[in-house]
């Protein structure tokens, strides 16, 4: 794995609408995908960029120091791969037989999942907190601060 200096890549598009990466010696990689290695702890660092083949060809530690437009172009997918969604309402959460149901609303709207137990619970440091339900769905609470009254207080039971 390389960690080339951000003046020396450049992304662009195809026109299929693929990404493209030119890395540091010239070398065109059509159709390169951004994983984000740390998503939960790090994630607005250390961008992994993996070819077709799921191979990685180099890593990124701050897109945010890519020039423009490469750096918007690897945002923009990097946003169309993420899927965390995050709780902003905890409304209810409801004890099973093997575990709880919890009925929050996310960025993403109205949902509900199965957590199996208390370690499905994890803090990440700075308030923050990742729930994983039993398809291994994670779910992001990034501050428990910010949350409200009632949704902290149902939340207390378990972390």
């Amino acid at each position: 794995m390389s960690t080339p200096q951000p003046s020396c890549i450049e992304f662009a598009k195809d026109d299929l609408g693929r990404l493209v990466l030119v890395d540091q010696d010239g070398v065109r990689h059509v159709n390169v995908h951004p994983a984000k290695l740390f998503p939960l702890t790090e994630k607005d660092h250390w961008i992994s960029i993996q070819s077709e083949g799921a191979r990685e060809i180099l890593c990124i530690e701050d897109p945010q120091s890519l020039p423009e437009p490469s750096r918007t172009l690897l945002l923009d997918a990097l946003a169309m791969r993420d899927f965390v969604p995050i709780i902003q309402v905890i409304h209810r959460i409801v004890r099973l037989a093997d575990g709880h149901v919890w009925h929050v609303t996310t960025d993403r709207g109205n949902t509900s999942f199965e957590v199996e137990t208390d370690e499905s619970i994890q803090a990440l440091g700075h308030g923050r907190l990742v729930i994983v339900d039993r398809r291994n769905t994670r779910y992001l609470i990034p501050n428990v601060a910010s949350l409200d009254r009632v949704s902290k207080r149902k939340l207390e039971h378990y972390y």
